[in-house]
């Protein structure tokens, strides 16, 4: 469960559903999820970065393109230096 993608609302404690196939965690949404950990991005913020649409030329969402990878990597390291204040950045 550590692992698991959690997003917090009020006092609640919830997981997006994106996160799993077929009833089983899917392995590509926690790599990114390990990966966005590393970046110092909260959990709910990477939720939400899950669902949204990435800039061109992806122009998809990362729960809709979890078969490429590295491009995601790549998406959510970008993200993660405009996202983070000054301070956070290495």
């Amino acid at each position: 469960m550590q692992r698991a993608v959690r997003t917090f609302m009020g006092e609640g404690t919830f997981w997006p559903s994106f996160q799993l196939r077929d009833g089983v965690f899917n392995e590509p949404v926690l790599r990114l999820f390990e990966q966005a950990f590393e970046l110092k991005i909260p959990h709910n913020v990477f939720a939400a970065w899950m669902v949204s649409v990435l800039p061109a030329p992806a122009s998809s969402r990362p729960v809709d393109m979890l078969d490429n990878m590295p491009l995601l990597q790549d998406a959510l390291a970008a993200f993660a230096d405009r996202y983070r204040p000054v301070e956070k950045r290495r």
